[in-house]
C-alpha cells in the first residue's frame, strides 16, 4: 500500500484563520491549538468514525490521538452513541434528579473499589480541584503538593498558577501549592518536613511513562496516612486503559478519591469524583460541619453524559478493552521500534511508555526533546495520512491501523535521517510546535529565556528583546 502525499490543507487554513478571529486561540482547548501542530496538518475537523477522521479539505487520516485522549472505543460508536440518542429522547435536563444519576451512581459504586460515594461533572479540572478542595476542608490545612512529572491537573488557578502560563492569576493564588518528584519519596519526606501539620493532600497520576519503583505508590499510601493528609489519584488518561476500575487497582494502592474523566464516556462530556463517604458527604446535607460547596453545575447531570458513561464502561467489559490495548500497543512499540534501529535514527524517534499509553518521542542523541525533529517528523507522517501527536489506542484500532502506521512512520524516520544531516537543522514549513505552558506566544521553551536569566536564550528570547525595545 502506497500512501500520501497529503499537501492540500487549503480550506482548513481559511477556516481556522477565521475562527482564530473569533476564538482566541483558534481552538477550545489548547492542545489542540495551532502551534501544537506542523503548519501542514489537518486544520478543521468534518467528521470522524472509528479509528479515522476527515478535515474539510477532504482528506481522511488515521487518528491516534483521539480527540484529547478522550475516546477509548472509536469515534461514533454505535453502542455508545444509541444509548445517547435513547436518554436524549427521555429528555437531557430535570428539575430533580433523574433516575439515571441513581442508576450510574450504584453502578460506579459496585464497580469501582475507591468508590463510597460519587460525583459526576463535566470536565477533567473541576473534579481535580473539587477533591483538592475537599482534602483542605476534612484537614483544616492550606498546602497540596502535586507531581511535578505531570504536566496537567486544572485550569483552575492552585495549579496553573504554579506555571509559565500564569498571566491573571495572583501569585497569592498558588503560593500553597507544592511539587515533588515521582518514585522520589525524599522529595516527598522533605515536604512534610518542611511543613509538618500543613499539608492537606498529594495529588498525581497513579502511572504516567514510568513504572513506580520500590513501592512508590504504597509509600505515598504509608506516608499520607501517617501525616494526616489526603491522597489524591488523578485516572483521566490511566483509568481504563490500565485497568477498568483505574491503574491504582492494578498496584493495589486505594488513594482517598480519585478523579476520573476522558475515556470514562468515549468523548462525551463527562467526569467523575469517587472516594471516601467521610470526605465526599462534607458536599452533602448529612452532616454538621462547615459544608463544602463541592460540585454544583447546570451540566453536571445532563443525561447524555451519563448514558455514555454507562454504555461505555458495559461495552468496555464486554470486550475486555485494556487487555485489547495493550495488545496493540505492544506491537506498536516493537513495530516503531525495529523502524528506527532500521533506519539508523533510534537514538532520535524512541518510544516511551507502557503498552497500554505510549508516546513517540522526537530528540537529540543525548535524549533531550528536539521540538524542530518532532515537527519534521510529524509533517510527515501526516502527509502520508497518520495523525499521531500522541498515542490514544482504542478498540477501532487493529492490524490494518498498524500496518499503516509502520508504513507512514517509516516515511517518518526517512525524514529525520535527512534532517539530522542538513544544516542548520531539520526543515518544515512555518514554525515548530512549542509548549503549551509558556509564558509568551513567541517562546519555544517552558522556562523562558526572557523571565528566567539561567535558561537557554533561544531566537525567541532575543525577539521578545527587541520588541520590548
Amino acid at each position: 500500500m502506497t500512501l500520501g502525499p497529503i499537501r492540500n490543507f487549503e480550506k482548513g487554513m481559511q477556516l481556522a484563520r477565521r475562527l482564530t478571529e473569533l476564538v482566541p486561540g483558534g481552538s477550545h482547548t489548547y492542545s489542540r491549538g495551532e502551534d501544537q501542530f506542523p503548519c501542514l496538518s489537518p486544520r478543521i475537523v468534518d467528521r470522524a468514525e472509528g479509528a479515522y477522521f476527515w478535515d474539510v479539505d477532504g482528506n481522511r487520516f488515521l487518528d491516534w490521538a483521539m480527540g484529547v485522549r478522550a475516546v477509548i472505543l472509536g469515534h461514533a460508536y454505535p453502542r455508545v452513541d444509541d444509548a445517547v440518542k435513547a436518554a436524549i429522547d427521555r429528555g437531557v435536563h430535570f428539575t430533580r434528579p433523574g433516575i439515571l444519576e441513581c442508576e450510574l451512581a450504584e453502578y460506579l459504586v459496585d464497580l469501582l473499589p475507591v468508590a463510597e460515594m460519587v460525583k459526576f461533572a463535566k470536565n477533567g479540572s473541576d473534579v481535580t480541584t473539587a477533591a483538592v478542595k475537599l482534602a483542605r476542608a476534612y484537614t483544616g490545612r492550606k498546602y497540596v503538593a502535586y507531581c511535578a512529572e505531570h504536566p496537567f491537573f486544572s485550569i483552575h488557578d492552585w495549579f496553573i498558577g504554579t506555571t509559565p502560563a500564569n498571566a491573571g492569576i495572583p501569585e497569592e493564588a498558588s503560593q500553597h501549592t507544592l511539587r515533588f518528584s515521582y518514585n522520589d519519596m525524599p522529595s516527598v519526606e522533605a515536604l512534610f518536613a518542611q511543613y509538618p501539620g500543613q499539608i492537606a493532600a498529594l495529588i498525581l497520576e497513579p502511572v504516567k511513562s514510568e513504572e513506580p519503583r520500590d513501592g512508590f505508590l504504597q509509600k505515598l499510601r504509608d506516608v499520607t496516612e501517617r501525616e494526616g493528609a489526603i491522597l489524591i489519584f488523578d485516572e483521566m488518561i490511566s483509568g481504563i486503559r490500565f485497568d477498568i476500575r483505574g491503574a491504582h487497582h492494578l498496584w493495589g494502592v486505594y488513594p482517598d478519591l480519585a478523579a476520573y474523566g476522558k475515556a470514562m464516556s468515549n468523548g462525551y462530556s463527562f467526569s467523575l469524583l469517587a472516594g471516601r463517604r467521610d470526605l465526599m458527604e462534607l458536599g452533602g446535607l448529612r452532616h454538621d460541619r462547615r459544608r463544602v460547596f463541592l460540585l454544583s453545575q447546570t451540566h453536571g447531570a445532563e443525561t447524555t453524559g451519563l448514558a455514555a458513561c454507562r454504555a461505555t464502561l458495559d461495552e468496555c467489559q464486554r470486550v475486555d478493552i485494556s487487555r485489547h490495548i495493550a495488545g496493540i500497543g505492544r506491537r506498536l512499540i516493537e513495530g516503531i521500534r525495529a523502524l528506527a534501529e532500521r533506519e539508523g535514527v533510534s537514538d532520535h524517534v524512541r518510544m516511551a511508555g507502557f503498552d497500554c499509553n505510549p508516546q513517540i518521542v522526537c530528540t537529540r542523541s543525548s535524549g533531550e526533546y528536539w521540538p524542530e525533529l518532532h515537527t519534521a517528523f510529524h509533517e510527515e507522517v501526516i502527509s502520508h495520512g497518520v495523525v499521531i501527536p500522541w498515542i490514544s489506542i482504542t478498540y477501532s484500532h487493529g492490524e490494518e491501523e498498524l500496518a499503516r502506521t509502520f508504513e507512514a512512520v517509516g516515511e517518518g524516520m526517512r525524514r529525520v535521517r535527512r534532517a539530522i544531516e542538513e544544516i542548520p537543522g531539520p526543515r518544515f514549513e512555518g514554525e515548530a510546535v512549542k509548549p503549551v505552558f509558556r509564558p509568551f506566544n513567541r517562546c519555544r521553551q517552558a522556562t523562558c529565556g526572557r523571565l528566567h536569566p539561567s535558561a537557554p536564550q533561544l531566537d525567541c528570547c532575543r525577539d521578545g528583546e527587541k520588541a520590548a525595545h
